[in-house]
């Protein structure tokens, strides 16, 4: 993998490749990437709005993928819907080539009743437990653990020390990066006489298809039942998924994120870094949670929210516009109370003169 070919790529090829508009000779040439601002004769970059050109001025890139045609410079270049998404599949087929598949290092440990697909690569250091089932083209990298009666599906990656504990279901195409723990324990203890006694963590956790797991991770085993994460989901690292929680598919969660237990988000959710999500909760489909927001009860779908606790979005920018005056504006009431102090009093003399000349 790296931002280098040895062979180079034409202006035809990516076109064929990504589709749109053709912009200059097809026989143009690159062999590496670079981000826009840094990008030279030789590199392929990326344009996805007119203030990235404005903003670095003009660019000597070999060749562009942008948003629109860009009669402004003669550099070659397609435009495309998604210069982003063009340019990741560029990336892909061009940069990231498929290695051969190494086989099952005699270093594994397998239990009992395996059952691995072909064209695997398992390298050494890799333990399988008893009755695991490992598909097609799976790649195990050193230090992976994988525990009973897990299955794990066609085209996964799992990164070096990844744990998956016993009892789990992991799909098709999923990637686990370094580090993280899937299947660990709930959190779960009941108090008997000051003490916390353990409650048996006895269900599993099921990812599904095309979910990507950063480092770090941990992913707890359902008390009973599952754990579940859903299809196409992208988890950061250092994210606390707790025992029985459901995440819908294609959602977002950023790092340092918390979800505690028993907790059900929707599909198409993006969760800010640093989010903390209390338990039993039900998050709307297509809610936006913002970075540090704590989330202490359910949300209906379609919103975007903010703060700690969490609110309306628009309402926290408001709150957080007041808050650098907050000094003045206590400085304020203090001057306003002792003027309507002020003025009671003078009002009060007033009443008892007022009085005594009646009386007299």
């Amino acid at each position: 993998m790296a931002t280098k070919t040895h062979s180079p790529i034409s202006l035809k090829q990516i076109h064929d490749l990504v589709g749109g508009e053709l912009v200059g000779l097809p026989q143009a040439t690159i062999t590496s990437l670079s981000g826009f601002e840094s990008a030279g004769p030789q590199d392929l970059t990326f344009l996805t709005g007119d203030r990235m050109l404005k903003k670095g001025g003009p660019t000597r890139a070999g060749i562009l993928l942008a948003h629109r045609r860009l009669v402004e410079i003669a550099n070659p270049h397609i435009v495309v819907a998604n210069p982003g998404l063009a340019f990741a599949q560029v990336a892909k087929t061009f940069f990231c080539p498929a290695a051969p598949p190494r086989g099952i290092d005699k270093a594994v440990v397998r239990g009992l009743d395996t059952h691995v697909g072909p064209d695997v690569s398992i390298w050494p250091g890799v333990t399988l437990g008893d009755r695991v089932t490992i598909g097609a083209r799976v790649t195990l990298y050193p230090g992976v653990f994988i525990g009973n009666d897990t299955t794990i599906g066609d085209d996964t990656l799992l990164y070096p020390n990844v744990v998956v504990r016993e009892g789990c279901t992991i799909g098709a195409r999923v990637i686990v990066h370094s580090g993280t723990v899937i299947g660990s324990d709930g959190f779960g203890y009941v108090q008997d006489q000051g003490r916390h006694v353990k409650i048996p963590q006895l269900g599993g956790v099921t990812i599904e298809d095309d979910v990507e797991l950063g480092a770090n991770v941990a992913v707890d085993r359902a008390t009973l039942g599952q754990t579940v994460i859903k299809q196409g989901t992208k988890v950061d690292n250092l994210v606390q998924i707790a025992h029985n929680v459901t995440i819908g598919a294609h959602s977002i969660l950023v790092s340092q994120v918390g979800i505690a237990g028993s907790t059900q988000v929707g599909h198409h959710v993006m969760i800010g870094g640093q989010a903390g999500l209390a338990d039993h909760l039900v998050i709307g489909d297509q809610v936006m949670i913002a970075a540090r927001a704590g989330v202490n009860r359910s949300l209906e779908p379609n919103q975007i929210v903010s703060g700690a606790p969490v609110m309306p979005h628009e309402v926290w920018v408001k709150a957080q516009a007041v808050i650098p005056r907050l000094p003045e504006l206590r400085q304020a009431i203090r001057t306003l109370e002792e003027r309507v102090k002020t003025l009671e009093a003078s009002q009060g003399k007033r009443g008892k003169k007022r009085g005594v000349k009646a009386e007299g």
